[in-house]
């Protein structure tokens, strides 16, 4: 079990994002850059998780959960 702490980040994804985030070893640490201030709003979500990258053409569904 774990505990969320403040400032954690749930993502629940398919693979369409998964494969990037295990693939492109910067994606992850891009993300959490993005995303350390706290929630982005839905535009930027988006934008975000939509990120066209080479190789990785398959469709995405994301949710996301900030502890506060």
């Amino acid at each position: 079990a774990s505990v969320a702490r403040p400032g954690d980040t749930l993502m629940l994804c398919s693979n369409g994002l998964a494969e990037p985030m295990r693939g492109e070893p910067a994606l992850p640490g891009e993300l959490a850059e993005r995303w350390k201030a706290g929630p982005p709003g839905l535009p930027a979500f988006l934008a975000d998780t939509q990120l066209r990258i080479k190789g990785y053409a398959d469709d995405r569904t994301c949710a996301a959960v900030w502890e506060a």
